[in-house]
């Protein structure tokens, strides 16, 4: 594990941003403060607020490898981080092992298409050039292909070469894997069941939708590493990893909705990780703080994300002993982000409650696996636009899909019920209005959020 009290030593010695913040934030520094007394960094307040030049050891400077935007959208933009080779030390070998290990690609002919977003941003061109090397390397039967976000190149590409392959991965954000669906049903292509898998970045996916999405594409419902994950960001890095330990307990405690609200607030069982050694994480508020050691280094940095950290020893005698002998000594939990919620008159409506909702519709409601939702301003008052993408759009679907909505909604918070009957009576403009649109329209340039 990560030596913070050491890092914090060396980065107030030679991070001249990092003196000035903690002077800003009114901390003595005449000697080291104790690491719970230093003050949350964030993208607004630190990373945001100071020259590169001050926000790294001036040595460093003389020695990166690599410029690459942050995926986030603040005030001034992306932010444009440099890396040295030691920070993605080992980068290429984890994800072959991942590959390896999760897909047997050592074993099989696979086809790897990588979905993402390419130009300046550092996920995409990381991912690409590291699959890109190990396809190089001629150690596995394993071609790759890189259409970014032209979504149609990819059904092309499968459509002209599935045939040659066991299996295809399509790296890509979880809420593109519909659309993907959507497509590859318009161009009739018929797959093997259990060929199409995906390793997944981005963004936070419940239990049930992966459970979904194994169903979808032929494999066994409780198929680990038909959607896998990692946990990070462009501003941290690697910070944690899906284990097939791992997926079982999330899986254990989604099939126990009771054990899962008693371990973690919540019936929405949260995503668990095992945690990266290269981090020294704490809570706060909810909030996941990571401290780490890279090019920007940075000390208690607040991802906004919610969550908190899961040790195997305090789950002995409490799970399955199968499940408890190969799990990490140390796991974190990540919830989504602290904000993933919409507030309805005070109300916190979750995103990924509806997500679930809306999975677990009848077939023939045609469910696209994508929706959106944004706040409007209607003559002062506050509206909210859903938008719910289906597989074939029909008239009466709109009125339908109100109507389920906020009968789910009223059923899952008695708060909002009340609010929500009461104003409807007491204002003559409609506070949720539902539209629907057909999936294969989204716009494969932008990266689909809940909340837009």
């Amino acid at each position: 594990m990560l030596d913070y009290n050491y890092l914090l030593t060396d980065v107030l010695s030679n991070v001249s941003a990092y003196r000035k913040f903690i002077a800003k934030e009114a901390v003595i520094t005449a000697e080291l403060p104790s690491f719970e007394a230093l003050p949350l960094q964030d993208k607004n307040n630190y990373l945001l607020s100071y020259d590169l030049k001050e926000l790294c050891r001036e040595e460093d400077l003389q020695s990166f490898h690599l410029i690459g935007a942050s995926s986030g959208f603040s005030k001034t933009g992306a932010i444009y981080w440099p890396k040295r080779p030691c920070d993605e030390e080992g980068y290429m070998q984890s994800i072959e092992s991942m590959l390896v290990e999760n897909y047997q690609i050592d074993k099989k002919r696979t086809l790897v298409i990588e979905c993402l977003a390419f130009g300046m941003w550092i996920g995409g061109m990381q991912i690409a050039t590291a699959i890109r090397n190990i396809a190089l390397s001629d150690k596995y039967p394993f071609t790759i292909a890189t259409p970014g976000l032209d979504f149609r190149a990819t059904i092309r590409v499968i459509q002209d070469y599935k045939e040659l392959f066991g299996q295809i991965l399509i790296i890509t954000n979880p809420s593109n894997i519909s659309l993907f669906k959507a497509l590859l049903d318009d161009a009739k292509i018929d797959l093997p069941e259990q060929c199409v898998s995906f390793p997944v970045v981005g963004e936070y996916f419940t239990e049930h939708f992966r459970e979904h999405i194994a169903t979808q594409f032929g494999h066994p419902k409780d198929s680990p590493y038909v959607v896998w994950t990692g946990y990070g960001s462009a501003d941290t890095g690697d910070v944690g990893a899906e284990t097939a330990s791992t997926i079982a307990l999330r899986k254990y405690f989604h099939a126990n909705p009771k054990a899962s609200q008693a371990w973690f607030g919540t019936t929405s069982t949260p995503m668990i990780l095992a945690l990266s050694s290269s981090v020294y994480v704490e809570v706060i508020d909810g909030n996941i703080v990571v401290t780490k050691n890279q090019f920007i280094p940075l000390i208690r940095y607040n991802t906004k994300d919610a969550g908190g950290l899961l040790f195997k020893k305090e789950l002995e005698g409490k799970i399955p002993a199968s499940l408890y002998e190969s799990l990490p000594e140390e796991m974190i939990y990540v919830c989504g982000r602290a904000d993933n919620a919409i507030i309805f008159y005070g109300t916190n409506l979750m995103v990924n409650d509806i997500s679930d909702f809306l999975l677990s519709l009848p077939s023939e409601k045609r469910y696209g696996g994508l929706y959106t939702v944004h706040e409007t301003d209607n003559k002062g008052i506050s509206c909210f636009e859903f938008v719910i993408y289906v597989n074939k759009v029909e008239e009466s679907l709109s009125r339908w899909y109100f109507d389920a909505l906020i009968a789910f909604l009223c059923s899952h918070s008695a708060e909002f019920a009340v609010k929500y009957n009461n104003l409807s009576r007491s204002i003559d403009i409609p506070l949720i209005r539902v539209t629907v649109e057909d999936v294969k329209k989204l716009d494969s340039k932008v990266k689909h959020r809940f909340i837009i």
